[in-house]
């Protein structure tokens, strides 16, 4: 192994550690502009691996991808959450089933159990040694953050941790799935984020005019 790969598999590994701190920090904070920001920064962090593996690999159609993780998971998605949380006013997330304390703990076994579940695997590609156990990790926080959590917005950011973790599997294993099937799933988790979104609006609008205080 060249000291060029060495070099590049470690930059990737510090990226893929600094996303998963940033999918444990929607786990163990109330306010919902504070986890749209991590959602931001993770999305931004996995922006530059993929640009990372697309550079070092020499797929460049990784680079369309990259692009367009720019524009809709660091600029538009973030920027249209933010607009509904300020729109709703609702600031944090009050009603959880797991406290937050308990929840992190969770969040950290969680961690373990992507890494004892990856551990028997042989790694074909440099990448793969730590960014397949993060991109569980960050699958089943994901899906944690939406089985425990109440409000809506946070919920849509568990999922979206979700499909973060699947792209950074499918990234980091194959060097990515086809563009086309990548198109795919951008535009439906794009439509699902705009739906959801104009969903909580609306419900919150709803009680606005018709709940008494």
């Amino acid at each position: 192994m060249t000291k060029h790969v060495i070099v590049n598999s470690r930059i990737i590994d510090i990226l893929a550690v600094l996303m998963l701190m940033s999918t444990i920090l929607l786990v163990g904070t109330s306010r919902l502009k504070v986890s749209i920001w991590a959602y931001a920064i993770r999305s931004f962090l996995l922006m530059l691996v993929s640009g990372l593996i697309a550079y070092f690999s020499g797929i460049y159609h990784i680079f369309i991808d990259t692009g367009i993780s720019l524009v809709l998971k660091v600029i538009i998605i973030p920027g249209f959450l933010f607009y509904i949380v300020n729109k709703t006013k609702v600031k944090t997330e009050v009603r959880s089933i797991i406290s937050y304390p308990l929840s992190l703990v969770i969040s950290c076994g969680l961690v373990l159990v992507a890494y004892y579940a990856t551990q028997s695997i042989k790694f074909e590609t440099v990448f793969m040694r730590h960014c397949l156990p993060v991109s569980l990790a960050m699958i089943l926080i994901g899906f944690f953050v939406m089985v425990v959590r109440r409000r809506s917005i946070t919920q849509i950011l568990g999922l979206l941790a979700m499909e973060d973790g699947i792209f950074f599997a499918a990234l980091s294993t194959c060097y990515g799935m086809p563009l086309i099937v990548e198109l795919g799933v951008f535009f439906d988790i794009f439509l699902s984020v705009i739906i959801m979104g104009i969903s909580v609006y609306n419900i919150k609008i709803f009680r606005v005019k018709h709940i008494p205080k």
